[in-house]
């Protein structure tokens, strides 16, 4: 008999004014858990994939963006960004009266969903363009965080076997809490108006955070 798992399931939806928008535009958050049993293939013993994808494995280009004439109905909003986050259940190891979770999480940009407006690429010099679209991979950036965090705190937890689902989406919320909190943060400190300076205090901070679960994975 295969063993089971769980898929749940993220979403999150970060929309953000740019630097020249002097009102903040508040982060929306779109929350959809879910868990649905399915069939695992991996075998006792098996060494499992990547715990963390990520799509695209790039910088995001503005060609990652669905080009429209207004979002939301405000001419205010210039772009919004969107990235999901699926955490996946692969393994359920029994360790006496505990139980041990091989998790993936699966970071994934949504094209269809982000946008940018025409007018914004229309009547923008390329260093604005390129200014805002920056900003735009740091949104990416921390789902990509939060991904990593999620499955970094699910394998050093000590599950419950009959209650590791709820346990899991504990860990799973709190992470989405974090992930909401700063993103707000990121567009407070880097935008509202413009800030170079802080914009480079992120970029360091996220070239660290995300180096740092390189070198464990290694």
């Amino acid at each position: 008999m295969k063993p089971k798992s769980a898929l749940v399931v993220l979403r999150v939806v970060s929309v953000h004014n740019n630097s020249y928008m002097k009102s903040h535009i508040p982060v929306y958050l779109i929350l959809l858990l879910s868990l649905t049993l399915l069939g695992s293939n991996a075998r006792p013993g098996e060494k499992l994939a990547s715990t963390v994808a990520i799509n695209p494995n790039r910088t995001l280009g503005w060609e990652d963006f669905k080009v429209v004439k207004v979002i939301q109905g405000k001419s205010t909003i210039n772009a919004i960004c969107l990235s999901t986050c699926e955490v996946e259940i692969l393994r359920v190891t029994p360790r006496g009266k505990h139980a041990s979770l091989d998790v993936r999480a699966k970071v994934q940009h949504q094209p269809e969903l982000s946008q940018v407006t025409e007018s914004f690429l229309a009547n923008n010099d390329a260093a604005t363009k390129a200014q805002v679209l920056h900003h735009e991979n740091g949104h990416f950036l921390i789902a990509q965080i939060i991904g990593h965090r999620i499955v970094k705190d699910a394998q050093g937890y000590a599950f419950d076997p009959k209650n590791y689902k709820v346990q899991l989406n504990q860990i799973i919320k709190t992470h989405f809490r974090s992930w909401n909190q700063m993103d707000q943060l990121y567009d407070l400190e880097s935008t509202n108006p413009r800030n170079p300076v802080m914009q480079k205090k992120w970029d360091d901070y996220f070239e660290k955070e995300l180096n740092k679960f390189k070198e464990t994975s290694n």
